[in-house]
């Protein structure tokens, strides 16, 4: 039961798996089952994040709210969408994988969202990044790097 409120906190922007770690590692649970519902929760959040992103960024061009702002970003996106294909997913995984602020899932999914990017490249670059920073926050916790 404490892994699934650890995988549910995982899926709460404010703390994302960045401070579910090292909740769970002070509730002295197995460091390794930690890890890994904090990078499950993390992930499949996701997936709705995404699809719903999609939708706000479909209602914004439709009701032409921010329609300057996002015409900019279309024409940049077309321009450079074959390079940026491969670049966006390292790009993902590495905006993710960096454990600071603001970099987590939930901006990960946004950022996915305005690039077009297809769910299941969006999500595997959320998945890889979130097994790095979640490596990465874990050595932390217990004080090896």
């Amino acid at each position: 039961m404490e892994y699934l409120r650890i995988m549910i906190l995982s899926m709460v922007p404010v703390t994302e798996l960045r401070g579910a770690i090292p909740i769970g590692i002070a509730l002295d649970l197995n460091p390794i089952g930690v890890y890994i519902a904090s990078v499950l929760g993390s992930t499949l959040v996701g997936i709705p994040l995404v699809l719903a992103y999609r939708h706000v960024m479909k209602f914004l061009r439709d009701k032409k709210i921010f329609v300057s702002l996002l015409n900019k970003i279309d024409n940049k996106i077309e321009i450079s969408m074959k390079k940026m294909k491969t670049a966006s997913i390292i790009g993902i995984i590495l905006f993710v994988g960096v454990p600071l602020p603001t970099t987590g899932t939930w901006t990960a999914a946004a950022i996915a969202s305005i690039l077009r990017m297809r769910l299941k490249e969006a999500l595997c670059g959320i998945f890889i990044g979130n097994a790095l920073s979640g490596l990465i926050v874990s050595l932390l916790s217990y004080h090896i790097i």
